[in-house]
This record gives structure tokens, C-alpha cells and sequence, in this order.
């Protein structure tokens, strides 16, 4: 049966040294078996005020006392309680430093209700645009990822017959009941488009981590063993 750790008041068990799993591990990463931790460790976090107070510290430093960018509880202590719902910090004199004079809540002037009718509205607004014109945001997506134009990616399906540049197949997989696209292949470390590949070819090269090598001892392993 396993022995105690030799902590005082410690009921785990030990594992090494006399230790338990915990105090081994403190003395390897702090070289004593006490507690390093601050006392409020995880209570600042967890607080309502937290991110205001992080937000302080990030962006109005220059204006914020020092007592409170240096003490959490300082700051907690000197300014209005958090009100419930989505609200901001504000200054009731911007030209002022923060404090607790010039400290105060700016809650959501938008109901919960309200955002949620917002986005449901905008959900469906895209949906209806995507639909509307695909190839729009088409567009925008292989520019943004791969440089190239909507009329580039079509110029380079119609060089290839609508098939994949490996396989010569057309894509076959589909996303609610829609063909996907053939995908763009590119180098990943120059970014240099490459060709149209699908799902399965794309995958699968990238699984291969494009390396010729990797994929030559790959066919002299299927032939080797298809040859058996």
C-alpha cells in the first residue's frame, strides 16, 4: 500500500520522494513544498469587475491612479458596484484621470431582446445575400485567402475541365445536399496558388505534409505490398 505524503496535515498518498503528486511538483517548479501562490488567487478572476479593471490597466493607464493599476481590491473597493447586464466604465469627465469621483457605469441602452431579434434578423439578412449572389463572397474569400479572383478560380476550373488536378475526378462531396467547390491548393510557404484539388486529394496532400519524399516511400509501400 502506498505511504502518506510526509507533508504535515497531507492525506494524499506519496509517489516519489515521500511526496505526494502536488508538493513533488512545487518543489520542482518553485524548490519548496509551500504554497506560492497569492492568498487571492483566482478570486480576481472570477470577479465581476475583473475585465474593467484589466481594461484599466490595457488601455488608460496613463490616466488611471496608480493605487488602483497596482492594487485590484483598491479599485474594487473605491468604485460602484457592477450592475447586471451588458454595461461600460466611464468617466463623467473625460478630460479628468479616472477615480473614484470620476468613475461610473454605462449599461446597454439595447435590451438582450432586443440584440438577439438583431442577430437573428442579420443571420438571415447573409444567408439571403449569399444566396442572392455566391459569387460575391466568393470572391471575397479567395482573395482574401489566396489572392486570386473569382474569374481567376473559374479560368483555372475551365483548364482543368471542372476535375481535380491530381485525380481527374470532378469533387463528389457535398454540404447540405450542395456540390463543394473544387479547393484551391497553394503553397504554404510562398502562399503561389497551385491548383484546384478536391476534398480528398487536398486532405490527403496535407496529411502528406507535401513532401515528395514522404510520398514516394508511400507508392513503394502500397506496390510492395500489393505486389505480395
Amino acid at each position: 500500500m502506498p505511504t502518506k505524503c510526509q507533508i504535515h496535515n497531507c492525506t494524499k498518498p506519496s509517489v516519489s520522494k515521500g511526496l505526494c503528486d502536488t508538493h513533488r511538483k512545487r518543489v520542482a517548479r518553485h524548490g519548496t513544498t509551500e504554497q506560492t501562490r497569492p492568498a487571492d488567487w483566482g478570486s480576481k478572476e472570477k470577479h465581476t469587475k475583473y475585465k474593467a479593471w484589466c481594461n484599466l490597466r490595457r488601455f488608460h493607464s496613463d490616466t488611471t491612479p496608480e493605487v488602483w493599476l497596482s492594487d485590484f481590491w483598491r479599485f474594487v473597493s473605491e468604485t460602484p458596484e457592477k450592475p447586471e447586464g451588458r454595461c461600460q466604465i466611464q468617466r463623467a469627465d473625460t478630460t479628468q484621470p479616472w477615480g473614484p469621483d470620476n468613475f461610473y457605469w454605462k449599461e446597454a441602452s439595447v435590451s438582450a431582446e432586443l440584440r438577439s431579434d438583431r442577430a437573428a434578423y442579420m443571420r438571415e439578412w447573409s444567408r439571403k445575400a449569399r444566396a442572392a449572389n455566391p459569387d460575391y463572397h466568393k470572391n471575397v474569400f479567395l482573395k482574401r485567402h489566396y489572392g486570386i479572383t473569382i474569374e481567376r478560380y473559374n479560368e483555372m476550373l475551365a483548364e482543368q475541365n471542372g476535375c481535380c488536378a491530381i485525380c481527374g475526378k470532378e469533387e463528389n462531396n457535398e454540404i447540405k445536399g450542395k456540390s463543394i467547390s473544387l479547393a484551391v491548393d497553394h503553397d504554404h510557404t510562398t502562399g503561389a496558388v497551385r491548383a484546384l484539388l478536391c476534398s480528398a486529394c487536398n486532405t490527403a496532400l496535407g496529411l502528406f505534409r507535401d513532401d515528395p519524399a514522404l510520398l514516394d516511400a508511400a507508392k513503394a509501400y502500397l506496390h510492395k505490398h500489393l505486389d505480395a
